[in-house]
């Protein structure tokens, strides 16, 4: 009968041991689970602002050249009314204060 009780107790005692190894192992891989998804999301972030800074340096090569198109175009378009101005301006005037002294 004792050496029945001693293998009980003895099979308890291993059974106490697996539970709680299974227990520490299963805190393991819980930590384990966090660490990965931890390690994950961190890549995905990283990967994400390198996208950003990417697509940010193609949208500011983009409107730097939109930029340009437009300011030659300004230029242009300055360059035309100057050469105007140029060639009419005597007679621009000429005929701004015709027409306002017609008006007196």
């Amino acid at each position: 009968m004792e050496d029945m009780i001693a293998r009980i107790v003895e099979m308890d005692k291993k059974a106490r041991e697996l539970n709680e190894k299974a227990r520490k192992t299963k805190i393991d891989y819980e930590h384990q689970v966090v660490a990965k998804k931890e390690t994950i999301k961190n890549d995905y972030l990283e990967r994400a602002k390198k996208r950003i800074a990417i697509n940010q340096q193609t949208a500011q090569k983009r409107a730097d050249e939109k930029l340009a198109v437009i300011t030659a175009e300004n230029q242009a378009v300055s360059k035309r009314l100057e050469e105007q101005y140029s060639h009419n301006g005597d007679k621009w005037v000429d005929e701004i204060v015709s027409r306002v002294i017609q008006d007196i």
